[in-house]
């Protein structure tokens, strides 16, 4: 076969590439630089009453390792897993199906805020998440990353 052509899948027909170097999509870096640390990520929704409220959006925060990610879920089933229902589908969780549906580096949570069975009000729970959220924004902007 020659150098600059390939055989296609399938048919074994042969095609000739001008230049092969133009065509690549993706080129391996070979200049000895350390290769960046895949970033972990946790997104945080909350359903309020069975449907989604715009009072507490789903939010997503970036880690610089699994041991920060893991930190913060540890920090969030401390704070809410005795009063509300957490849902989690992610890194160390798979989906209800067996399976993951993300690439490996997420963990998502869904805390079920039902306002009839609450211990705390809704005000208290926002601030409890809002006061997580800061104390994890501060982590990202001092390992200089930023929430998504």
């Amino acid at each position: 076969m020659a150098e600059n052509s390939c055989e296609l899948n399938g048919n074994g027909e042969k095609v000739k590439i001008e230049n092969p170097a133009e065509h690549m999509l993706w080129q391996p870096r070979n200049d000895g630089a350390l290769k960046q640390e895949p970033l972990w990520h946790l997104r945080v929704s909350v359903l309020k009453d069975q449907e989604g409220q715009g009072d507490a959006p789903s939010r997503r925060f970036a880690f610089k390792s699994m041991h920060h990610l893991t930190h913060a879920v540890n920090q969030l089933e401390s704070a809410f897993s005795d009063t509300f229902e957490l849902r989690k589908c992610g890194v160390e969780t798979p989906d209800a199906q067996g399976g993951r549906v993300n690439d490996g580096r997420t963990e998502n949570i869904t805390i079920e805020f039902d306002t009839e069975t609450a211990k705390q009000g809704w005000s208290k729970f926002l601030k409890t998440l809002g006061d997580l959220e800061d104390e994890w924004q501060r982590e990202a902007e001092h390992e200089g990353l930023s929430v998504l």
